[in-house]
């Protein structure tokens, strides 16, 4: 159990909005071109704005999913192990728009919590076990967790100076892990 206040995500912030899946090409999108990501895009627990595919000429595109820096995009739909996943948008080039299977938080005005550190709880085993207990879908290789399952899900939320406190401390073990491997990489 935490020593934080627990609190549902749903009274954290303004809700979730999911995207549009055209049917895209096969390809990404090019640099001038618009595209829609693809689930892949927050996998592995950082934005790959690569994984996205072109919106076809034919179709136009809509403005209101197009992803911006300090979006937070959750997966609604994956395997097991990937529903939740989810990543903070550092950066992101101009033209690549939400799917509907990736959700982004609508933050409050005036939020008791920060993206980097909602980024971060969701993915500590207490909240993974939360979303994939929640999980529906008979297809090993699409499972789904709705909104309201989220904005379900029960966050500790320490102050916002812990929270900025707990993000420091990630980063610079983060660094320090880079580090070592970087050391250790030169020694093979």
């Amino acid at each position: 159990t935490s020593c934080f206040p627990v609190r549902m995500l749903g009274e954290l912030i303004t809700d979730l909005e999911n995207g549009w899946s055209p049917q895209c090409l096969g390809r990404p999108a090019a640099d001038n071109e618009w595209g829609v990501l693809k689930v892949g895009a927050v996998s592995f627990g950082h934005f790959d704005q690569q994984q996205n595919k072109a919106l076809p000429q034919q179709l136009q595109p809509v403005p209101r999913y197009e992803v911006k820096q300090g979006d937070l995009i959750i997966s609604r739909a994956n395997i097991t192990r990937y529903v939740g996943a989810c990543a903070l948008v550092k950066e992101s080039r101009p033209k690549l728009m939400i799917c509907d299977k990736l959700f982004r938080v609508v933050w409050k005005k005036q939020s008791e919590i920060l993206p980097e550190y909602l980024d971060e709880v969701l993915k500590i085993p207490h909240l993974r076990y939360q979303i994939e207990n929640a999980l529906t879908g008979t297809s090993p290789t699409m499972k789904n967790i709705s909104k309201p399952s989220l904005l379900a899900l029960q966050i500790p939320v320490p102050t916002l100076s812990d929270q900025k406190a707990l993000i420091e401390k990630i980063s610079v073990a983060r660094k320090q892990a880079a580090a070592e491997r970087a050391k250790a990489s030169k020694l093979l």
